[in-house]
């Protein structure tokens, strides 16, 4: 994998808790950053690019999304790169002898075929797609052993980009076990996060590094939702959450930085605010809890939109203030909009993803 925004590593670790689960003490698994430890300089700086390109420059990431889906330029991308970094990472490939390797990344699929061989390795190779349904052609390498999808959208593209359908699981999105664990008693969630059990509560969440929206989005909820409560996560944003700490808040209001109880805030939760990267939409289907996505990365997160409004599982909202009516219009009591997102959401669930995947994998071995 490697580290292009958390949901590669997320994925990665997921995965590596359900072969654990299955099999205790049968596999040493590694999780291995390929292109910040084993890339050639400058190559290797690439990863510390993508918060900038998927943020700011995303007209410019747009682009670059596009132009390489052309099969050709992807041909010619794959080929300039691979005599420049196979043998570095061979090497690292040979100092583990893996007896199956995995691939959550796009970039890890035609590469990792070649370096494979380069090592020397007649070993099992298997990708696992870890975009919800618009994923980039690169994630696509036939001659991969097997080709693991979350959603049936995504098979189907799949297939339109050359994998062969028997070569395809859909197994859902891999999450974290302690997702499975959870009981629906939001009240008791609350409790446990010294929240009002009698309030619905709205909670805002910014990925790993804390989008920029957020304060804003959260300053337009709390003067407009008066019988709510807000729970925001600014993530390793220090600086927004400082700033979020000096607000004096019209509505009771808890903010935490970084955290890994993302199973319990979302199930105490009636709401989610989030931009629509598939890990957290999936989670929250976990949760039962129905997103308001309010905004994504051009290409692989496009599709998520559709799909969470195709099967009204949730909505789509750029503005603060068009957030803050879709919040106002879901908790007003007189209209169940909220209950049917939920149970939607819900629907959509695949509680036992990472364990199915990591079934399918083990069984390679």
């Amino acid at each position: 994998m490697s580290d292009t925004g958390g949901g590669h590593r997320a994925s990665a670790q997921a995965i590596e808790e359900a072969i654990e689960f299955l099999h205790p003490g049968c596999y040493q698994t590694v999780i291995e950053d390929v292109w910040s430890r084993h890339m050639p300089w400058p190559i290797r700086l690439m990863p510390d690019t993508y918060g900038w390109i998927t943020g700011p420059g995303k007209p410019l990431w747009a682009i670059l999304w596009k132009l390489t889906s052309y099969r050709s330029l992807q041909t010619a991308m794959f080929g300039s790169f691979s005599p420049m970094v196979k043998s570095s990472v061979a090497r690292y490939i040979q100092s583990v002898q893996p007896d199956l390797c995995v691939s959550v990344h796009p970039l890890m699929n035609h590469l990792g075929l070649k370096w494979i061989e380069h090592a020397g390795l007649s070993i099992p190779f298997i990708t696992v797609v870890t975009d919800m349904v618009s994923f980039h052609p690169s994630w696509i390498c036939p001659g991969v052993d097997r080709c693991l999808v979350p959603t049936e959208e995504a098979k189907k593209r799949a297939i339109f980009y050359g994998m062969p359908p028997e070569k395809i699981g859909v197994h859902g999105q891999p999450v974290g076990l302690k997702f499975t664990r959870l009981d629906g008693d939001k009240k008791k969630y609350k409790r446990l996060l010294g929240l009002d059990p009698d309030r619905p509560a709205v909670l805002l969440v910014g990925g790993g590094e804390g989008y920029g929206q957020l304060y804003g989005i959260a300053r337009k909820l709390a003067a407009t939702t008066n019988q709510g409560q807000l729970v925001i996560v600014a993530g390793r944003n220090r600086k927004l959450k400082k700033k979020l700490e000096k607000v004096c808040w019209r509505i009771p209001t808890k903010i935490f930085g970084f955290v890994d109880n993302m199973p319990e805030l979302m199930a105490a939760a009636d709401v989610l605010i989030t931009k629509a990267g598939p890990g957290t939409i999936s989670e929250a289907f976990v949760a039962g809890l129905p997103p308001i996505l309010s905004g994504h990365i051009p290409g692989q997160e496009t599709g998520n939109i559709h799909y969470v409004r195709k099967n009204r599982a949730g909505a789509y909202a750029r503005s603060g203030t068009k957030i803050a009516r879709t919040v106002q219009q879901w908790l007003d009591s007189t209209h169940p909009v909220l209950e049917e997102l939920a149970h939607n959401a819900a629907c959509l669930a695949r509680p036992n993803a990472s364990i199915d995947i990591a079934s399918d994998i083990c069984s390679f071995l």
